[in-house]
Order: C-alpha cells, then structure tokens, then sequence
C-alpha cells in the first residue's frame, strides 16, 4: 500500500472518530451537562440522544439515582458527657448536576472521582451534625428512642437512667427542645398531638430528621446534594469503657433478678404457710366429723345391743360367749390357763349353760 492509500485510511479514520463524536446519549439513571472549553453550555439534559460539536464540546455524565454509603465511624459526647460510638450511613442523590460538577468535579469528568470526593466533602458535614444532635439528647433518648427526662426545674433537667435508676441534673440548654416540651407535656397526650410534637418512640426519627435537614441546609446550595436520608446503623460504647459499662449492666441485672427471687420464695412461703393452715383445718374438721359419726354408730350399736339383750338376755349371753371364744382361740399357739369350773367355760360345760 502507498502513501496515498495510508493517507486515505487514516482520513476514513478521522472521519469515523469525529462522526462518533458528534452525538452522545443520556440514560434514565444518569444526569449530564455539555460543556465547551470547560464552560457548561446545556445542563439537566433529559435522557435521550443528542448532536454535538465534535472535539469543541465535551458531555459529562454522573450517576442520578439515590447513593449509599457508610460514614466512618465518630465517637461523640452525649448530654451527660458519656462518649458514644456511632455507624451510621447516608442516603444521597445529585439534586443540581451543573452545580455538583463545578464544586465536586475539580475540572474531573471522572464519576467516580467526583462521587469520591462528595462523600469526603459529605462527611464533615454529617458528622458536625451529627455531633450536635447526639450532644442535645442522652443514651436512653439516642439508643431506645424514648424521653428519660423524669422533670425540669428551672435551668436544670433531672435524667433517670432506666437501667440503674440513677438520676443526672443536666443543664436544658443542652438538650433538644422537643425532648423538654415533652417531658412538661408527658401528662397530657391531647396536649402532645395538638401540638405536633414526636412522641416518646418517635424521638430517634426526629433525631435523624433534625440532622438530614441540618446537613441539606449547607450541601443543598454548597454541593448541589441532596440528603436523602441518614440513619444511625450501630451505637456503642467505645473498648475503653464498654468493659464497665457491661459489668455495672450484669450487676444491675444480678441485683434485679436476686430481687425477684427473693420475692418470689416470700410468696412460695406465704402459699406454703396459706397450704399447711388449711390442711390442719381440713384435717380437723375430718377428724371432729368422723368423730362425731363414730359416736352416733356407738351409740347406734349400743343401742342394738340394750334391745338385743332385753329380748332374750340368754342367747345374747351365748353369743357374746362365742365371741369371745373367737377371739381368744383364733391363733393355735394362744394358751389360757383357767380353772376349768370357771364362767368362761360356762356354755362348754353344758348345752344349757349352766354349772
């Protein structure tokens, strides 16, 4: 091949790259701006295929769909000064694609670059606000979702811990106004939903509410971000306390269930005593019934008797006789040594019974 046909070739080439410059196309999931000379000419293109300069103009695209990732995790103070360590991660999207590129990008038209460096500019915010709202609310508030703010005297809140009951006088500049107005209207529920306020349960939603909104306040205009949503995964303690802080909850637990136990053996006791008083009762109650029953068969019997006996006092000689042969006679090796004239051998003497 000569000079003239590699010059062609290359032409064709030339050609073919331009022609493929000269257009370019935007997905559903993505969000571009056009630039030319690093100046944004067209930005918020809908998706779509579009013409453009070949060479003079450059499309940018970064990803539009709502963003995932995990902020590293930040040890923060909490209203009674106790030291937390808090996972959480961060729901965002591009709301403004022309202002993201010119504050992340850097001159960059690498997504992954300029996603880089949002989530380092994201995180300083997010924990800032993170901080402040951990530093308005305590342990309970933060790890349960509820109020622990037993009442409010004056310029000072009084906090009961619900795993030791003990009680922490916090200053109320320091903690989040909802949490107060609730622990004033905690009395009256009408009072709470009338006012609009989150109730106990709601108080970590409207935790990461406060920080979403805190944090779009300055990405919004700053970084053409949008917070979607930032949620707290993992609250703990950090290694150097969370030994103690397990020993006190095992005690505390010990001392709960030793309390249990004990009332529970006061009871048995009060059921065994309760069991063994009624027993004795019934038992003397049987006894005195029975008794009482085996006095009227006496008396019954003895009765039969007396009328036996007057009806014919002879036979019932006879047969208290027999009876008593029965008795002394029933085993061979029962011996009696009597007189052989006396009343007992009566009726063996003579049929008649007589001597």
């Amino acid at each position: 091949m000569n000079n003239r046909g590699w010059l062609a070739l290359l032409a064709l080439g030339v050609l073919a790259l331009l022609a493929l410059d000269s257009f370019y196309i935007v997905n559903q999931t993505e969000k571009a701006v056009l630039k030319q000379f690093s100046r944004i000419e067209k930005a918020d293109i809908s998706p779509g295929i579009y013409p453009k300069w070949p060479l003079f103009e450059e499309v940018v695209k970064v990803d539009g769909r709502a963003l995932v990732y995990d902020v590293p995790t930040q040890s923060f103070l909490t209203a009674e000064k106790k030291l937390l360590n808090v996972d959480a991660f961060v729901v965002w999207r591009i709301n403004n694609v022309q202002r993201y590129i010119v504050s992340v990008g850097g001159g960059s038209a690498n997504p992954q670059i300029m996603e880089r460096r949002a989530r380092e500019l994201l995180d300083p915010r997010v924990n800032e606000a993170l901080r402040n709202e951990f530093a308005s609310r305590t342990v309970f508030q933060v790890v349960a979702g509820e109020s622990d703010v037993e009442k409010v005297e004056g310029d000072t809140a009084i906090i009961r811990d619900p795993t030791t009951g003990e009680t922490t006088e916090v200053p109320t500049d320091q903690l989040d106004e909802s949490i107060l107005r609730e622990a004033g209207q905690q009395d009256s529920e009408e009072t709470v939903a009338d006012a609009g306020e989150p109730a106990g349960n709601d108080q970590r939603e409207a935790l990461m509410d406060q920080v979403r909104q805190e944090v779009n306040m300055s990405t919004m205009e700053d970084l053409g971000i949008e917070v979607v949503d930032i949620r707290v995964k993992q609250v703990d303690w950090p290694d150097q306390v969370r030994g103690r802080v397990f020993d006190r909850m095992r005690a505390e637990r010990q001392r709960d269930a030793a309390a249990h136990r004990s009332q529970g053996r006061e009871e048995a006791e009060k059921i065994r005593a309760g069991a063994d008083r009624q027993r004795t009762e019934i038992l003397a109650d049987a006894y005195r019934k029975s008794q009482a029953i085996r006095g009227e068969g006496d008396a019954q019997a003895a009765a039969t008797y007396a009328k036996a006996y007057n009806q014919d006092k002879e036979f019932f000689r006879f047969y208290r006789s027999l009876q008593a042969y029965k008795e002394s006679f029933k085993d061979p090796e029962d011996v009696l040594i009597l007189e052989p004239d006396s009343d007992f051998f009566r009726y063996l003497n003579g049929a008649s019974g007589s001597r």
